[in-house]
């Protein structure tokens, strides 16, 4: 058995969830080919308790994973070496993993109802720990984690007793909720768009950094900044340590162009000759951008389909390549914004939003219409999850306790209540798939 001390790393540090995930990883075994087969198919079949032997030492350590608090799966967008494929390896065994748990749930059900319940409430708590790191695609694992046990739990709630529910609605209350949709944006905004100007501009200073720096910027400071006036904000500039000029947006002046300038975000353009300069406005900075670095970069990060969508839609104007990044950090933030605001169907939510952001910006458009879908699997798993409590209070106090609800996509109005021919089902207003969302609840 693993003994937990022996994860802290220093004296007085928590133990990590993600080394014990990790240490789960490697413990799963190799299925043959029929044990596959019973895997994926009846937990009560013939050879599937060997399975579940076979397996159990990797269940064990992703269940102690699951318990543990603090998840650090020690993601660090600083390493140039890693690419946006790369940033997640943890994902895929932790969902085989909850797939286990879920299996192993089925396997038990009949037998000992309570560790039916214990799995898939570890399994939830997996689910908080996938959405750790990077929402946009790990709260898709999340989502799928949760819906899995929400909805197998749900399906069974009429075999528990009064004490067993109690115990499950504080185990689920002490759960974090599934990744938003708005947190997701955000984070692919810092993580994705801006990081990537970030590392581009810190890569750029490292190569020429003790060498003869050939960039315009190398000959260029920033004196002061100015706002208001015909031409807006303007910048002061001296360039060979000569006299200070003025330069304003869309202003040329010694061959110097201002072709982007954001006061809230503090950052500028400049181009001179096919080549890129960022200036960092509240430190009177100015750093050299490599276009060539950029694209580079572009088809690394990217791979080369996506890369080569973006070069078709800002074509071959390398400063229009930088004044799409900012731009698309800008969209995917007012975007973000946007889904802090209930809609009852994410998915025509998304196209409407593709159709605008497909004709501002190339950079901006790879997140769509993925958008859309997202959104409808982040909402309705949310949706559940409020559900399930209501169910609970459903099955405690009957019909009536789910006019208590809120349906946050019925603007204000309680979750549908109603009876089916094997029990009663909750209903949202929210739609996926062109669908309500559902939980149904049969009797046992």
């Amino acid at each position: 058995m693993l003994c937990l001390a022996a994860l802290l790393v220093r004296a007085g540090e928590a133990p990590n969830a993600a080394d014990v995930y990790r240490r789960a990883f490697a413990a799963l075994p190799k299925l043959s080919d029929v044990e596959q087969k019973i895997l994926q198919g009846d937990p009560a079949g013939a050879g599937a308790a060997a399975v579940s032997a076979k397996l159990a030492p990797a269940l064990a350590l992703y269940r102690q994973a699951a318990n543990l608090p603090r998840c650090d799966w020690g993601i660090d967008l600083e390493k140039q070496d890693i690419s946006f494929k790369s940033l997640l390896p943890h994902m895929q065994p932790l969902d085989q993993l909850s797939k286990v748990a879920a299996w192993e749930a089925e396997r038990v059900k009949s037998t000992d109802p309570a560790a039916f319940v214990a799995l898939h409430e570890d399994a939830l708590r997996s689910a908080a720990h996938a959405g750790e790191g990077w929402p946009l695609i790990s709260g898709l694992f999340d989502a799928a984690i949760r819906q899995r046990s929400l909805d197998a739990l749900s399906a069974n709630l009429a075999a528990l007793s009064p004490g067993q529910l109690a115990k499950l609605d504080a185990q689920l209350n002490a759960i974090p909720p599934c990744v938003d949709f708005r947190s997701a944006m955000l984070a692919e905004k810092a993580f994705g768009i801006d990081w990537f100007m970030k590392h581009l501009v810190a890569v750029s200073h490292e190569q020429q950094a003790g060498a003869a720096r050939t960039n315009f910027s190398a000959n260029l400071r920033m004196c002061a900044m100015a706002a208001g006036g015909p031409i807006g904000l303007k910048i002061g500039l001296e360039e060979n340590g000569g006299d200070n000029f003025w330069l304003g947006l869309g202003q040329c002046k010694r061959g110097i162009t201002l072709v982007s300038a954001d006061i809230r975000r503090g950052e500028a353009i400049l181009f001179k000759d096919g080549q890129a300069a960022l200036v960092l406005l509240q430190e009177k900075r100015i750093e050299p951008i490599n276009v060539k670095l950029m694209r580079d970069e572009l088809f690394r990060l990217l791979g080369d389909r996506d890369a080569q969508k973006v070069v078709a839609g800002v074509g071959t104007n390398s400063a229009q390549l930088v004044q799409q990044l900012m731009g698309a950090s800008d969209l995917l933030g007012a975007i973000a914004e946007a889904g802090a605001t209930p809609v009852k169907d994410p998915a025509a939510w998304g196209k409407e939003v593709a159709a605008q952001v497909t004709n501002q910006n190339a950079i901006a458009a790879l997140y769509f219409p993925i958008a859309g879908g997202t959104r409808a699997v982040m909402d309705s798993t949310h949706a559940k999850e409020l559900m399930m409590r209501v169910a609970m209070d459903v099955m405690r106090e009957g019909p009536a306790a789910a006019a208590r609800s809120r349906d946050p996509w019925g603007a204000g109005a309680p979750f549908v209540c109603r009876p089916t021919a094997d029990g009663f089902e909750l209903v949202s207003q929210l739609q996926r798939d062109g669908q309500s969302v559902t939980l149904r609840l049969p009797r046992r």
